[in-house]
């Protein structure tokens, strides 16, 4: 028992090294929106999403759109930014919400979410800014607006124009907005380190108990 104890002390202490050394990575940028002609309204009647994918694990460290406000949105408005899993018709599914979050926009350009530390494996998501109850953001005339025709469009965008009908795909560059996504590597090899440290413990004490 003493020796598997041990095993998982050394995997604690590798694991905290390696996180105290990893530095966040931009790994989704879509970049500034040019700008031309109407920015999409986020508001209460309407939500956001874009599709991105990663090809490894990820600790997300932070979350952000390009939002502007229009000329009557208050200061310190509220909204919430959420990640969900992909749905087989190619748009967020609402049904395996893995993360949500209220965030107060600051001032005209990116904004969103930074210290997180949210596990994400490799896989297709989608990155949502959303009006929910309990935000202040919505109102007639009090909104946000993201600009469109990002340099680099994402794969989908989906908008739910009603905010309560469901999220519909959108595809052109009236849809292409900013969003900046900075994460940690999880390196798979410490996880394979970790296992076998785990499996050599169980074994020795399964022995043990059976001397």
């Amino acid at each position: 028992m003493k020796k598997l104890t041990n095993s998982l002390g050394l995997i604690a202490l590798l694991m905290c090294a390696l996180g105290s050394e990893a530095h966040a990575d931009i790994i989704v940028d879509a970049g500034t929106p040019n700008q031309p002609g109407s920015a999409i309204m986020l508001s209460a009647g309407q939500w956001l999403a874009a599709e991105f994918t990663t090809t490894q694990a990820w600790q997300i460290d932070s979350l952000k759109g390009f939002i502007n406000a229009d000329t009557s949105n208050p200061d310190n408005a509220t909204y919430t930014v959420a990640l969900y899993g992909n749905a087989a018709n190619n748009r967020p599914d609402t049904t395996s919400e893995l993360f949500a979050q209220q965030a107060t926009f600051g001032t005209d350009g990116w904004n969103g979410l930074q210290g997180l530390n949210v596990a994400l494996n490799a896989g297709t998501y989608w990155l949502a800014f959303e009006v929910r109850a309990g935000d202040t953001l919505p109102g007639d005339t009090l909104q946000g607006l993201m600009p469109v025709s990002a340099p680099n469009p994402l794969q989908t965008a989906s908008n739910d124009p009603n905010a309560s009908f469901g999220y519909i795909p959108t595809t052109g560059a009236a849809y292409n907005v900013g969003i900046q996504i900075s994460a940690v590597p999880v390196p798979p090899s410490l996880f394979l380190f970790a296992s076998g440290l785990l499996a050599m413990g169980g074994c020795r004490l399964v022995k043990r108990q059976a001397i």
